[in-house]
């Protein structure tokens, strides 16, 4: 009998390390996989941070010619009134030429 137990004790030892070398490999193969995804995931994020840095650029370049536009609109419309303003001016003083002011200006 003491020769039986012995080999029953080896082949469950023997499951149990096999079982215990499953598991093993299992929870390798698991945290492998889990690793490939995070790194995976990394790849993701340090794109979509490029990514967002890139786009920040390009809308600061575009706030810059918006700005740039509307100040020259608003020189532009500033000329436009200061021409304007000379236009009225210069037909006063036409205005003022036609119209005689004296006796003489109306006999030349």
């Amino acid at each position: 009998m003491p020769g039986n137990r012995g080999t029953k004790t080896e082949v469950m030892s023997k499951e149990d390390t096999s079982s215990l070398t499953d598991a093993v490999e299992e929870v390798a193969k698991q945290h492998h996989s889990q690793t490939s995804e995070i790194e995976k995931y990394k790849k993701l994020l340090l794109h979509l941070q490029v990514q967002h840095k890139r786009y920040d650029a390009i809308l600061k370049r575009l706030h810059c010619q918006v700005n740039k536009l509307q100040s020259n609109r608003r020189q532009w419309q500033w000329n436009i009134q200061q021409l304007e303003k000379t236009v009225t001016e210069l037909k006063k003083c036409i205005g003022m030429k036609n119209q005689p002011t004296t006796r003489w200006d109306s006999i030349l």
